[in-house]
């Protein structure tokens, strides 16, 4: 199975005038840009200027930036003016929340799955994200998200595509979290490690427990770095829920 994995920065592509996958590549190269950082936050977005760059018409970037505005990327108004929406505290906590209760889940899903090669993989996986750190985001960022999109392979093409979905979104505030506090960096390179070896010994329970401690983690210390007075309820629940899931019990 092939992960879609976020690249390293790159410059953004031309595209052919009149090409029929011009709106393909606009919203390809929008989008990785906006998820990286490279177009920050509340940055504004101009269709003329966009579509001088690229050598297209508006037609395409209007679609493209309908396909981002979907997604939650930008917002647009009436005029067509167009802006990067902001990190939200409340956006962050809501990607966790539907992390920690759907990666678990799948996890659960995978580990009776796992084929050697997959283990295999995901040992190789560990080794090459902990040689990553402290050699810039996106490399370690782009070994991050396969490792953790491997942890789900076997629970369903629907499910990848939407957990993929929310780990990419919130690799905008892993960026900022990684950057602020370092020893996110140590910590995390030996869960990944403790979870490559329960996948091994088929400890589907155990697995998805340190999953969902895992991801909780690094979901309440970034709330608490953008609004210590916020106070991440549902994220809270997903966890409690997970939790109880993975050990066969009820939720609270």
């Amino acid at each position: 199975m092939i992960f879609p994995v976020r690249q390293e920065p790159v410059t953004h592509q031309l595209v052919v005038p009149g090409g029929r996958d011009a709106t393909d590549v606009v919203h390809a190269d929008l989008r990785r840009r906006i998820l990286s950082g490279d177009i920050a936050p509340g940055s504004g977005l101009s269709q003329a200027r966009i579509a001088k760059e690229r050598l297209v018409s508006r037609g395409p970037v209007r679609e493209a930036f309908r396909l981002l505005q979907r997604e939650g990327l930008i917002e647009v108004e009436v005029n067509q003016r167009a802006r990067v929406t902001d990190l939200s505290v409340e956006e962050v906590e809501h990607l966790y929340a539907l992390r920690v209760s759907n990666e678990t889940l799948a996890l659960g899903l995978s580990v009776p799955r796992f084929s050697p090669s997959d283990l295999d993989e995901l040992d190789r996986l560990v080794d090459a994200v902990a040689a990553a750190e402290g050699r810039g985001f996106d490399r370690w960022e782009a070994l991050h998200h396969r490792f953790h999109m491997r942890l789900v392979s076997h629970a369903g093409q629907r499910m990848l595509s939407s957990t993929v979905l929310w780990a990419e979104h919130t690799g905008r505030y892993r960026k900022v979290y990684v950057g602020r506090d370092g020893s996110g960096w140590t910590l995390g390179a030996r869960e990944h490690a403790e979870l490559a070896r329960l996948c091994r010994a088929r400890d589907a329970p155990a697995a998805a427990t340190l999953l969902a401690r895992h991801l909780s983690r690094a979901g309440l210390a970034l709330i608490a770095s953008m609004d210590p007075a916020h106070e991440p309820a549902l994220l809270r629940a997903a966890i409690r829920q997970a939790l109880a899931a993975a050990e066969g019990g009820t939720p609270p």
